[in-house]
């Protein structure tokens, strides 16, 4: 048994041998085929337009190989650009696991391809885009997002009807047309896409305004207008006049044009809802207070700034008032501590403590306010492209609670009309007239018979007036009756100054709050210095010769110590609501408790024996001043105060002339670090002596408690010597052809020289 046993083993021994020689020799089998990945198509449906939508585009690879996916439209290939698709109607960003987030921009439909591809093999299927719910002006709404459009500006209809106009009065048709086709040859290349506010990368982030609510304290408020009754709190707006049956509803009884039914449409016209336009932050809530006007009620100045009584409780939601409304006479409005407490209430006191924000119109006095005539033409202002009218003239303007905001164009640069100041904090789109450049598209008083829009709106009845009513169509299409666009005439294109650049404003502060509700107004203040973009970057300096002096009245963007770029012209910049957003949603900063120091200086500015320091006529080096913080303080804020006599600082001498003193009066302020900020440029409308409110007129004075306002040195350490240069920039006297509202016949330079009587200091800011 044991041999068979040993034999049986051996021979399988030798037949497995064999077979394991034998398997060289044999085929090998086949490798497994490699499978192409699937696609599926993709419906992308329920969009809002500028709102992301998200999913997941269906492809797999059986064999688990890497798949990447290409995308074509009409079929030309798309590429990415920093991980964006961007295609006719929107923009896509795609995620390593195939999730994708899609924005539809233009609010159309569209079809798009794509390909997965794995190791060499393809599938091709389609992501059908439905077209998105939005709104049908919202794509001239050039501020929210710009594109290059037009607004209804630079119409067609509007050039045949120059033409039309120029060959009447004699030109040949060929004269005319060139002409006119060379202004808006001119005009069209200011029409600069990207120049907005960001607010589509606001929505990006999942924020449009819920959760917060804006006060429009103004000429009025539509709360029955149809794109604005949504967010309006039913019974919590107030009309302020005193005579009023219906204390609810501050609607205007105007026919031909509501300012502040305007004003709230650019702040929170209602969203998505196939209406007009929409707002900044088209999902906050609205309160509106009808300001402006004669007969008030004894508590008005209380109610619009949230007092007990108001209806607004300490704890409310109110995040931001909105004031487009301001002074214009020429002259420096002495300071009043007393509306610097009634004016602060709101960030002091409301929201829990934590502040609402106002937000205020710089003014629209650039290049001329009126009642000044014509000496801001005269003088050299306007041809050296200075402003006329320094925003920091309105008291209101100079404190750190108000947030002085001025306008820009589609082309990112300076209005025509912005007043400038160190005093303002941001700037916002705003545009001009709405004929040769675009203005804002918003919400107007309803039906023809009322508002900008419509028979009786004030422009369309004074042009149709003068020139008739088919040359006033032809050059406001849009807001004439009749328009397809606007067949109800419940919307305007013409709206502007910095009357809209601070409700614009005011969206972006909503949307900031939004995102983040535990902010104070401090950190708003500060998310809207840092986030803000440097519009028109090469803005240049403005000099002028004072002797054989060069002296800098205008100094461009200037980089604080504290890495802040400012400028008179915009502040800190364009606010940019994608990046305060962002910024908001991550904060961490903590500014600690306001500290506002005492007002520290020398004579009459700080209740002591007036000084009695002259300032050199036309004289470069001026008269300089210092004064030491001792407190270590991280500037927010600086305010600058003085009294400066004239003795021919009156209402005019004998031969009916004024003194130059006010207009060639110049300051320029040095902090501890270096930084320079002009809160005084000279060639400014100060015609008139100074004028207090609580006192009256102030002869003999070009400044009587002037308070001046920087927001130059923001993130300073304020601790140090503060020097004041103050200077008289002139000895030139001149005729004018408009003597103003005090009928002028021109300005003598001053023989005798100004005099300082009182300068003190005031930081505004944290402990470092």
């Amino acid at each position: 048994m044991k041999k068979n046993n040993l034999k049986l083993s051996v021979l399988s021994t030798a037949i497995l041998l064999t077979l394991a020689g034998c398997v060289d020799s044999d085929p090998k089998p086949e490798p497994k085929a490699d499978s192409a990945p699937t696609a599926s198509n993709v419906t992308v449906t329920g969009l809002k337009q500028w709102v992301p939508s998200t999913g997941t585009i269906n492809t797999r690879d059986a064999d688990n190989d890497a798949i990447t996916l290409t995308f074509s439209e009409n079929g030309e290939e798309v590429t990415a650009e920093n991980g964006v698709y961007t295609f006719s109607n929107g923009v896509l960003e795609l995620n390593s696991d195939m999730s994708y987030s899609f924005i539809s921009l233009t609010g159309e439909s569209a079809e798009i391809e794509y390909t997965a591809t794995a190791n060499g093999k393809s599938a091709t299927a389609k992501i059908m885009v439905d077209a998105a719910m939005g709104d049908p002006l919202i794509n001239q709404q050039w501020h929210l997002r710009n594109t290059g459009q037009k607004a209804y500006a630079l119409s067609d209809e509007m050039k045949e009807g120059l033409i039309t106009l120029y060959v009447s009065f004699g030109e040949t048709e060929e004269e005319a047309r060139a002409k006119v086709e060379g202004w808006f040859e001119e005009d069209e290349a200011k029409l600069i896409a990207g120049e907005d506010m960001n607010v589509v990368g606001a929505y990006k982030q999942g924020v449009t305004g819920a959760g917060v609510t804006a006060v429009v304290v103004d000429s009025g408020l539509e709360i029955r207008h149809e794109d604005l009754e949504p967010n309006v709190i039913p019974n919590r707006s107030l009309n302020l006049n005193d005579g009023a049956l219906d204390k609810t509803d501050p609607t205007s009884t105007s026919i031909s044009g509501d300012h502040g039914t305007s004003v709230a449409g650019l702040i929170a016209a209602k969203g998505w809802n196939g209406l007009g336009g929409q707002g900044v932050s088209p999902d906050t809530n609205l309160i509106g207070m009808n300001y402006l006007g004669s007969g008030k009620v004894e508590q008005t100045e209380y109610l619009i700034h949230g007092f007990p009584g108001s209806g607004i409780g300490a704890n409310d939601n109110v995040g931001v008032f909105n004031r487009s409304y301001g002074l214009g006479w020429p002259t420096h409005f002495g300071y009043s501590e007393l509306d610097e407490a009634i004016e602060s209430y709101p960030n002091l006191m409301l929201r829990g403590g934590k502040g609402a924000l106002t937000m205020k119109s710089a003014g629209n006095s650039f290049e001329d306010d009126r009642n000044e005539g014509s000496v801001c033409s005269e003088n050299g202002a306007n041809d050296l492209g200075l402003t006329c009218y320094n925003a920091s003239f309105e008291p209101s303007q100079v404190h750190p609670y108000y947030l002085s905001v001025a306008a820009v164009n589609t082309d990112g640069k300076h209005t025509s009309y912005s007043a400038a100041g160190a005093n303002v904090f941001v700037s916002a789109p705003s545009g001009e007239y709405g004929r040769y450049a675009p203005a804002m598209v918003t919400t107007d008083q309803m039906t023809c018979l009322s508002g900008y829009s419509g028979f009786n709106g004030g422009t369309i009845a004074a042009w149709s007036n003068f020139y008739g009513a088919d040359f006033a169509a032809s050059q406001f299409p849009f807001n004439y009756p009749g328009h397809e666009d606007n067949a109800s005439c419940n919307y305007t294109s013409t709206f502007n100054g910095t009357s809209s650049a601070a409700p614009n404003a005011s969206g972006v502060v909503s949307l900031i709050l939004s995102a983040n509700p535990s902010l104070t107004w401090r950190d708003v203040k500060h998310i809207l210095a840092a986030t803000s973009t440097m519009n028109d970057p090469e803005n240049e300096a403005i000099s002028f010769m004072i002797g054989e002096t060069e002296f800098v009245a205008h100094q461009g963007w200037v980089e604080n110590a504290a890495g802040f770029y400012f400028n008179n012209l915009y502040g800190f910049g364009r606010v940019n609501a994608g990046d305060a957003v962002a910024m908001a949603k991550s904060y961490d900063k903590d500014l600690g408790e306001q500290v506002i120091t005492e007002w520290i200086g020398a004579g009459s500015a700080v209740d002591e024996a007036a000084m009695a320091s002259a300032i050199p006529d036309n004289n470069a080096e001026g008269l300089t001043y210092k004064i030491e913080i001792t407190e270590d303080i991280a500037v927010e804020a600086m305010q600058f105060k003085f009294d400066i006599f004239s003795a021919e600082m009156g209402y005019g001498d004998a031969n009916g002339n004024q003194t130059t003193a006010g207009m060639d009066l110049a300051i320029e302020v040095t902090s501890p670090s270096g930084t320079k900020s002009m809160i005084l440029s000279s060639k400014q409308a100060i015609t008139y002596p100074s004028y207090s409110f609580e006192n009256g007129e102030q002869p003999g004075y070009i400044l009587k408690d002037g308070v001046f306002l920087s927001n130059a040195f923001y993130g300073e350490s304020g601790m140090g010597e503060w020097t004041i240069r103050i200077l008289d920039t002139s000895a030139e006297s001149f005729a004018t052809a408009d003597g103003g509202a005090m009928g002028y016949l021109g300005y003598a330079n001053n023989v005798t020289e100004s005099i300082l009587e009182g300068i003190a200091v005031r930081a505004y800011g944290h402990e470092k």
